[in-house]
């Protein structure tokens, strides 16, 4: 399994803090999960990606990354291998166009329906899959019903919120509904998929956490939001001013919360704050030895 961290801010930010310096930081956690790790940030309107097939956890230039990169949106990702082998193209986030993608989770006996898969992503998505994981084909067949149902491919045009997750619920529940049929336990999808203007956070099948307070912050006095919500003790309404999902606390700066098991969290250009009840035909039965087991293949 892999560990995730975004968020989606206000105002320009560094994850060092998060990535680095915190009791429980995206360093500290790689150590378990050595098999790459990728940064995708956004600069004005454009998408970048920074990617390695090293572990962070002894990487001066994911350290150096941390420490320089400012960005209002960011997903962080360090893996550990299930499908595919350890490679810079197989190291998450992905990218197309705007469209920043970070998966969680495994998509057990992926071989067994990764054609039914394939034809799902059909003929304009297939060419774009350039590594061999679970995880870079469940993007392509994302976008591929988002781009079915008139939403940019791209992620360059004003996008309704509403409409992204009713598609992304409708292809989860699909999916689920396949595998469920072929006999397969059901798969582990937790993600973040965001285009700088719009963060979505999906949680199926592990824990997810978010954060939009704080309580304390040690950017306070430098913050240039005037109206700090975030430092009020619980939301007092559906506005915010940043949004934070990790696969686990990052620190004690923050409030974390769990996001309902099944359930995605959105958070709008306009910074409110939606949730999203579990996807139809979502299942979740694990036990404690799935999330560690490591197949390490080629597919």
């Amino acid at each position: 399994m892999c560990r995730l961290f975004g968020f989606r801010s206000r105002v320009h930010s560094r994850a060092h803090r998060s990535l680095v310096e915190a009791e429980n930081s995206i360093v500290k956690q790689a150590a378990l999960h050595p098999d790459g790790w990728g940064i995708g940030y956004f600069v004005g309107r454009d998408a970048y990606i920074l990617k390695s097939d090293a572990g962070a956890h002894d990487s001066e230039r994911f350290r150096l990354a941390s420490s320089r990169l400012q960005s209002q949106s960011m997903v962080v990702h360090v893996r550990r291998a299930t499908h595919g082998h350890t490679d810079h193209l197989n190291s998450h986030p992905f990218r197309f166009g705007r469209w920043v993608f970070a998966h969680n989770g495994t998509l057990w006996q992926f071989p067994k329906y990764k054609e039914w898969l394939l034809a799902q992503v059909g003929s304009k998505f297939q060419p774009l899959i350039l590594g061999q994981t679970d995880s870079e084909h469940l993007f392509h067949y994302l976008l591929c019903r988002l781009d079915a149902a008139g939403v940019d491919r791209a992620g360059h045009k004003k996008i309704d919120e509403e409409l992204v997750v009713k598609v992304i619920q409708e292809a989860m529940s699909f999916l689920y509904e396949h595998v469920q049929s072929l006999g397969i336990r059901p798969p582990i999808i937790n993600f973040i998929l965001t285009n700088g203007d719009m963060f979505f956070s999906q949680r199926a099948g592990k824990s997810l956490y978010f954060a939009t307070q704080k309580k304390s912050c040690a950017d306070f006095d430098i913050c240039p939001e005037v109206n700090k919500v975030c430092m009020n003790s619980t939301r007092s309404g559906k506005s915010v001013t940043h949004l934070l999902v990790a696969s686990e606390k990052i620190g004690d700066e923050d409030r974390w919360e769990e996001l309902v098991e099944g359930g995605m969290v959105c958070l709008t250009p306009g910074f409110d704050i939606k949730f999203f009840p579990p996807f139809a035909n979502f299942s979740a039965v694990y036990d404690d030895a799935d999330p560690d087991e490591r197949v390490s293949v080629a597919i």
